[in-house]
């Protein structure tokens, strides 16, 4: 797990870099990529649910880009916050970065109604492949037990790595 975490940060990083130093880019990074990069290493051997999130959020990108161009103002964000919670809902993709995405046109204020889903596209396939490589990485024995080492050396510098229980609670005394 902090081996996942380690090159997500990374990801993150650079694409946050690449956005600063290129205005352009400016729309390929986003807040909401922080919560899908969490939720997708907590969903990492489900393929069809990552999948099926990064269609909802290309869509409700797509959507909010469209309702931003036609109107800026209230009733357009109430509009398309409500179609996208109604999408959620209704094609049960459980994934609230989703209605984020599909909001973020009304206050980064996109020059063209294409830039958002294109930026939501890619990072999210960004994102993907980057889960996909570290799954293929973890299937490697060395580098699995360095995850563990990493694991290790991080509970003892917190100081979280005692096996006491708290207070004489054990998991036999939970149950």
């Amino acid at each position: 797990m902090f081996l996942r975490s380690l090159i997500i940060c990374s990801y993150l990083a650079i694409i946050y870099f690449a956005s600063i130093q290129l205005p352009s880019l400016k729309m390929v990074f986003y807040p909401t990529l922080g919560a899908f990069s969490f939720l997708f290493i907590h969903r990492q051997g489900h393929i069809k649910d990552t999948g099926r999130i990064i269609i909802g959020a290309i869509v409700a990108a797509t959507l909010g880009s469209l309702f931003y161009t036609i109107d800026s103002g209230v009733l357009s964000f109430f509009a398309t916050a409500m179609i996208t919670l109604s999408l959620i809902k209704l094609f049960r993709c459980n994934a609230a970065p989703i209605l984020a995405v599909s909001l973020i046109p009304f206050f980064a204020h996109p020059v063209t109604i294409w830039m958002l889903p294109a930026s939501v596209m890619a990072s999210l396939a960004g994102l993907a492949l980057t889960l996909w490589f570290i799954g293929k990485l973890e299937q490697l024995t060395w580098i699995s037990r360095m995850d563990q080492a990493l694991m290790r050396w991080k509970s003892w510098i917190a100081g979280t790595g005692s096996s006491t229980p708290i207070a004489g609670i054990t998991e036999e005394t939970r149950h």
